[in-house]
């Protein structure tokens, strides 16, 4: 997660740049970097609901890592030294589709090595892993770029991706339920148009708590991701717009944001499992919407730090236990089908919502409004919290 974090970083804070100097019109920008948010609802889902079919010498999500990342590194390499707009658009697209056909498979099997009790605190780690590749990409490739270029820079980041992939490779062994025997044949994934249609809209064997519960999870992932989407999308305009900040200072507390990301990621997942997931996450959903209610008339550039900071500890509360949370629902041999509908639910809620919020603002003229169009998202979740009864760890129920 490391590496995929501080390649989608990367990815994020420098593609724009180059597609600009190619004097691409903005709109067109703005589409070409929503490709990755067309990837995360369709080409994901799909690939992590296909991994739980896959029987190979590796097990049934490595092989994914295997296919996708050394090609995206070279994809990656591509978009800093394409000569044209068309080769840089091209590079981005192939990029963004193979990124998107592994990451729900590597992200599901943490779930598959990971005894129910303990994946709250296993995504705590892995969520730190993401937090400090943000931190390195961000901070280390921004110094590469200023020395060196756009070019050294996705280099270093295509090195991280190939190193990572080698190393999960040969670090993790996946259980021996999901791995081929010598002289057995793998189980691969397309093998008739019945098993791809079955694939687009997997039918899940639950009782009728469990699908109740199912379906107000996703409502609830939706929800609070169209909170946070507008926050994360908008954080740094309405720095610079409605507090008359620099744009440097604005995406400097953004930091803030990040270190306590990886201050708290791991003791939310402890929380996760000793208080239950669902009540971790009402608290952090619940403290978040305290922390920004005051802000659309009290909000000043000398509080941003302080927000940043609180609202990446409430966040950790709620994103490290969301996974685990839904994936429990589908036992051991569903895991990649329930995170797949879980990045369908939060890759929806991403994609729609700072189009909305985007709607709002050009109607009131002011960002400031994205905190309490936030506060309903966190509170519609929040109200639904009691009704779901699935989700927690077998010695929390």
């Amino acid at each position: 997660m490391l590496a995929i974090a501080s390649a989608w970083a990367m990815y994020n804070a420098f593609v724009p740049i180059k597609l600009k100097d190619l004097a691409i019109p903005t709109a067109v920008v703005g589409i070409i970097m929503g490709i990755d948010n067309l990837c995360g609802f369709t080409i994901q889902p799909l690939f992590g609901v296909l991994s739980d079919s896959v029987r190979t010498r590796l097990g049934r999500r490595i092989p994914f890592a295997l296919f996708a990342i050394p090609p995206a590194a070279v994809c990656l390499m591509l978009v800093a030294a394409a000569p044209n707009a068309a080769t840089t658009i091209a590079a981005v697209v192939v990029y963004a589709v193979l990124m998107s056909s592994c990451r729900a498979p590597i992200v599901a099997l943490m779930p598959d090595v990971t005894p129910s009790s303990q994946r709250s605190r296993a995504n705590g780690v892995i969520n730190l892993m993401g937090s400090i590749g943000n931190v390195i990409a961000l901070g280390g490739g921004s110094l590469l770029y200023k020395r060196f270029g756009m070019s050294v820079t996705f280099a270093a980041g295509a090195f991280i991706m190939v190193a990572a992939v080698v190393a999960l490779s040969l670090l993790v062994r996946e259980p021996e339920r999901f791995r081929t025997r010598p002289g057995q044949r793998a189980q691969l994934p397309f093998v008739s148009w019945r098993a791809l249609r079955e694939a687009t809209a997997p039918k899940l064997d639950l009782d009728g708590e469990s699908r109740r519960s199912f379906l107000l999870m996703m409502l609830v992932l939706l929800l609070y991701t169209m909170g946070s989407s507008s926050i994360e999308t908008y954080f740094t305009l309405y720095a610079t717009h409605d507090l008359g900040m620099k744009p440097a200072e604005a995406s400097a507390g953004l930091v803030w944001f990040a270190i306590s990301g990886i201050m708290f990621a791991i003791p939310a997942g402890h929380l996760g499992a000793r208080i239950g997931r669902r009540a971790t996450m009402s608290a952090g959903l619940a403290l978040a919407i305290v922390s920004l209610a005051p802000m659309p008339w009290v909000g000043r550039a000398s509080l941003l730090p302080y927000l940043a900071f609180a609202f990446g500890i409430l966040w950790m509360m709620v994103l490290v236990n969301a996974l685990p949370w839904i994936v429990e629902l589908g036992g051991v041999e569903r895991t990649g089908t329930m995170t797949a509908y879980y990045y369908l639910a939060t890759s929806g809620g991403a994609a729609i919502s700072p189009a909305l919020f985007g709607l709002i603002e050009q109607a009131s003229g002011s960002y400031r409004w994205m905190f309490l169009y936030a506060i309903v998202g966190f509170a519609m979740a929040l109200a639904l919290m009691p009704f779901i009864r699935r989700g927690e760890a077998a010695r929390c129920r």
